[in-house]
């Protein structure tokens, strides 16, 4: 069942219609927890003026009457998790990764992250911080995109949420790493969210620009990396070169970590180059975010960025869940099909689906494979047929 508490109730309403399912795309709609439309979230049907339930372009959305049987559809509820960026975007993400076509490591994650938001649509809500801020240096990070709900299945390409992805997103990357102080400025936008909330945050190097910090040469980034010796004194505070800003902000950055963790919110830390270096700090985050690797390092290790898609993919693969409140369950459960394009899945506890209890539809094995996969463009649930059998 959905977790209460932790759910933004994306009431999706699919009308009555009669038999068939032809749609076509809209951008009104329900309204959400918080009241406000749900807009890119829903598609309004042709035909029936009432609502379908759409959720990416990977599948059909509209299809013909052909092989679609039923006379009734039924409204539900799917619980949209949020997934928030947190982009690194200080100057060693302008370093270029080999066989990428001379891609930078921020327009690969951020490649990556696109294709993440327009391949799920609506069955996700999506919102951006980046770091360091405007200013660049050592500014903190602040949200460049508030959450948004998803975009439905559209003959488009882009809707309108993956454009405002795009946009915010496009900037050249400079400046430090200010991992602590951007999470600290998110809480409170985090702690307001409704429903349940991952983040995923990116880097590509220890977190650093604490101007209050103190540290010995094992903490000291520029003696790490290679470019200091000891006794240089590089994160000294009379260092004119950047003094405590070049110390890994180890504690003040887990700290941070775990604040937005009690909040509920799982934080999954994910590495975008080799980082050996600073893999201690960013095991650590990893730990106090609550999502740790159970082998190898506890951080999401992606410095083969074309892995990067496969982990983003694997987390919102977790956030999603395939569960379907029915809000007006029909009468005779004998005669009810769960449709995927007008196409009807087997009632099956191992590749369809089944009740799991008076007025709630699982999805279980392939078809949930498939919906979180964002290979579906609209789900149905319509009384009126015998209900589909395992073939």
């Amino acid at each position: 069942m959905m977790r209460l508490g932790h759910v933004l109730a994306a009431a999706l309403l699919i009308a009555a219609l009669s038999e068939g399912c032809k749609s076509s795309e809209g951008r009104g709609g329900p309204a959400n927890a918080n009241g406000k439309p749900i807009g890119y979230g829903a598609s309004v049907s042709a035909g029936a003026g009432g609502q379908s339930l759409t959720t990416t372009s990977g599948g059909q959305g509209d299809c013909s009457d052909e092989g679609t049987c039923g006379t009734e559809t039924h409204a539900i509820s799917f619980d949209a998790p949020n997934l928030y960026f947190v982009l690194d975007a200080s100057g060693s993400m302008l370093a270029e990764v080999p066989d990428k076509g001379g891609d930078t490591r921020y327009q690969v994650v951020r490649k990556a992250a696109r294709t993440l938001v327009g391949k799920l649509g609506s069955l996700i809500n999506v919102g951006v911080a980046i770091f360091p801020g405007p200013q660049k240096g050592c500014s903190g990070g602040d949200e460049v995109m508030p959450v948004t709900p998803g975009d439905p299945y559209s003959a488009n390409d882009v809707g309108p949420t993956l454009q405002a992805f795009i946009d915010t997103t496009a900037l050249t990357p400079a400046g430090g790493t200010p991992t602590a102080a951007t999470l600290e400025a998110l809480l409170p936008k985090l702690a307001e969210l409704k429903g349940r909330t991952v983040v995923l945050l990116l880097t590509d190097g220890g977190p650093n620009c604490n101007t209050k910090a103190s540290c010995g040469p094992d903490e000291c980034m520029p003696v790490i990396e290679g470019e200091c010796t000891p006794s240089q004194g590089c994160c000294d505070p009379s260092f004119a070169g950047g003094g405590p800003r070049l110390c890994v902000d180890r504690e003040p950055t887990v700290k941070a970590v775990e604040a937005i963790h009690a909040l509920g919110i799982d934080v999954y830390v994910i590495g975008v180059a080799d980082l050996a270096l600073y893999e201690g700090v960013l095991d650590e985050m990893a730990v106090a975010g609550g999502k740790p690797n159970a082998t190898g390092t506890k951080y999401a290790e992606a410095k083969d960025l074309g892995k990067l898609g496969a982990i983003f993919s694997a987390i919102a693969s977790n956030a999603i869940e395939c569960e379907f409140v029915v809000q007006d369950p029909p009468e005779d459960k004998g005669f009810t099909n769960v449709h995927f394009d007008c196409t009807p899945l087997p009632l099956d506890p191992k590749n369809g689906w089944a009740w799991s209890s008076d007025t709630t539809i699982t999805l279980y094995g392939d078809a949930c494979a498939a919906l979180k996969s964002g290979k579906v463009g609209q789900v149905k649930i319509v009384t009126g047929c015998p209900t589909e059998q395992p073939k």
